[in-house]
């Protein structure tokens, strides 16, 4: 087996990112759908109760992913992304602290993530 590792957990990392961002996509389709759809009522469980184990992933992967393509940390696309995600994570830590508006910087730092991947994606040398 010819792979390198890096490449595999950073695909492993974009599938998580992507499950992360999809329990925010879905919540806002079925909310505003007249007719409300079993499977979407499932599946936004099974969201939510991977949520914060897919997080946690997300981090302890991407980090490795990162290393292992960089040997070292540097300013990187990468790092931005990563460093997003952690926020995300302690805005999650702090949730008890800040109240209601933690979720709405949660939700917004999503948008944010999913622009710093295509970034990071597309051109990942650009700083």
């Amino acid at each position: 087996m010819n792979v390198e590792l890096f490449r595999v957990l950073g695909v492993i990392s974009a599938v998580l990112l992507f499950v992360q961002i999809s329990l925010f996509v879905v919540r806002r389709i079925y909310k505003y759908l007249t007719k409300k759809p079993v499977f979407l009522m499932k599946l936004m469980k099974i969201l939510g109760k991977v949520h914060i184990y897919t997080g946690v992933s997300l981090l302890v992967i991407g980090f490795i992913h990162g290393m292992l393509a960089l040997g070292k940390i540097t300013l990187h696309t990468g790092w931005l992304l990563w460093f997003g995600i952690l926020f995300s994570f302690i805005g999650f830590l702090m949730k008890n602290k800040i109240g209601k508006k933690w979720i709405v910087f949660h939700r917004t730092l999503g948008f944010v993530l999913i622009g710093l991947f295509f970034l990071h994606k597309f051109f990942p040398w650009i700083l």
